[in-house]
């Protein structure tokens, strides 16, 4: 769903865009026309998108709205923690099988590692965005949240500890080590052979591409607190890395260039 996204992301900014123009935009990062028609058409069909005349879209309120909810997730590795984790539990019955599945997807999306069956936890406060999940799949009824300082027993085990309730484990840290250990190899060996590119098109093309792989990455990622992350853990660096490209690709951008607006969120 990456091209859909982009496409929000740009109409998010601008109120009315025509094809062509996100046709010649993704084009850059490697999209094929055919690929940005189709998902015009898949984001119009289910309103995220609209076109008030002919050749031209703008987003709807909906498309807005889901446009943010792919760019909920906070980077909490800025943060203090304060020791509390936040519990939610679920028992959803088969006859709503759908929104069940639809919750456990989002839920660990936000960051929650799953606990138990029907039992997931994270270290953050994000009590409003599960709130708003449980709202919008109409599941009130099947849903418990708390928080607490305090196990009694079987705590979550911090890198190196002992236990049964490993955080490595449980938020699958080794995979996402991978991912990132990936796209630092990527930054290094790819991405900066393009850096001396000045040409307006290339910087948007890069900041879009950077900002859909911090996205990406942030969106797996559920930067846990340090004590319970491997010792060698990177995610810190490249998001670092990242953020710092994307800083240096729009001071580089001409503010009289059309593609300028782009470069600037919601």
């Amino acid at each position: 769903m990456a091209v859909e996204k982009q496409i929000l992301r740009l109409l998010s900014i601008k109120a009315d865009i025509s094809g062509k123009e996100l046709i010649d935009i993704l084009e850059t990062m490697n999209y094929t026309p055919q690929s940005i028609r189709n998902a015009l058409s898949k984001l119009k069909k289910k309103s995220y998108v609209t076109s008030p005349k002919r050749g031209t879209y703008s987003i709807t309120t909906n498309g807005f709205e889901l446009y943010q909810l792919f760019n909920s997730k906070e980077n909490f590795y800025d943060k203090q923690w304060d020791e509390r984790w936040y519990l939610v539990f679920i028992e959803i019955p088969e006859s709503i099988r759908n929104k069940r599945d639809a919750f456990r997807l989002k839920v660990t999306q936000l960051g929650f590692g799953q606990l138990y069956k029907g039992v997931y936890i994270y270290p953050w406060d994000i009590t409003s965005k599960v709130l708003a999940l449980i709202d919008s799949l109409e599941i009130e009824n099947y849903v418990t949240i708390l928080s607490s300082d305090t196990f009694h027993f079987n705590s979550i085990s911090p890198e190196g500890g002992s236990g049964t309730n490993q955080a490595s484990k449980i938020w699958n840290l080794t995979e996402i080590e991978q991912a990132y250990k990936e796209k630092q190899k990527w930054l290094e060996q790819q991405y900066h052979d393009s850096l001396d590119l000045n040409e307006p098109s290339t910087l948007l093309s890069n900041y879009l591409q950077l900002t859909e792989i911090r996205d990406a990455l942030i969106e797996i990622d559920p930067m846990l607190p340090p004590q319970f992350l491997p010792g060698s853990w990177i995610g810190t660096h490249v998001l670092h890395s990242i953020d710092l490209s994307i800083l240096s690709l729009i001071k580089r951008m001409p503010k009289s260039s059309s593609y300028y607006q782009y470069m600037i969120r919601p």
